[in-house]
């Protein structure tokens, strides 16, 4: 029996056994079985890996160039070189990832401070998003267009930040 005959015997074999126990088979045009269903499989594997970043992020130290933010389950402080900051809700990500919270952001100055002039905490948005173990993050305090940073945050990093004297 030649080569092509012999392949051409387990085929039609194999499909009859595919048949006879139910098992489902791809049909229509695009490629072999094999072929989709291998795209099938990327599909629900893509599926799932945008259903895994949906939730809420981390929680502990993330960190990086002149921020550092510890996480917990219902907030999220942040310290920046010459500020320093909280977030007042869940760190809640969509389902691509993204972010926007609610908070508060104060201006720390270098030297002393006077009595009575305690620096005033302002309303602010943290917003960014997050891809594994790393963080984009861009600060603006309410009201303004212009954000105040934009920062990168990789996840158990303490940061680098160098305080305001």
């Amino acid at each position: 029996m030649s080569v092509a005959a012999c392949c051409l015997s387990l085929l039609v074999a194999f499909s009859v056994a595919a048949e006879a126990t139910g098992t489902p088979r791809f049909v229509g045009g695009g490629g072999s079985d094999t072929a989709q269903r291998r795209r099938a499989r990327r599909g629900v594997k893509r599926r799932a890996a945008v259903r895994a970043k949906e939730g809420r992020v981390a929680e502990g130290t993330w960190g990086g160039a002149h921020l550092r933010m510890n996480v917990s389950s219902d907030s999220a402080a942040l310290e920046f070189d010459c500020a320093h900051g909280e977030i007042t809700a869940p760190f809640v990500l969509n389902g691509e990832g993204r972010f926007d919270l609610p908070g508060m952001y104060t201006r720390e100055g270098p030297g002393p401070i006077r009595m009575g002039r305690e620096p005033s905490a302002r309303p602010a948005r943290y917003a960014g998003r997050v891809e594994g173990a790393r963080m984009t993050l861009s600060v603006r305090l309410e009201g303004s267009d212009k954000p105040l940073g934009d920062y990168i945050l990789t996840r158990g990093d303490e940061g680098r930040i160098v305080k305001c004297r």
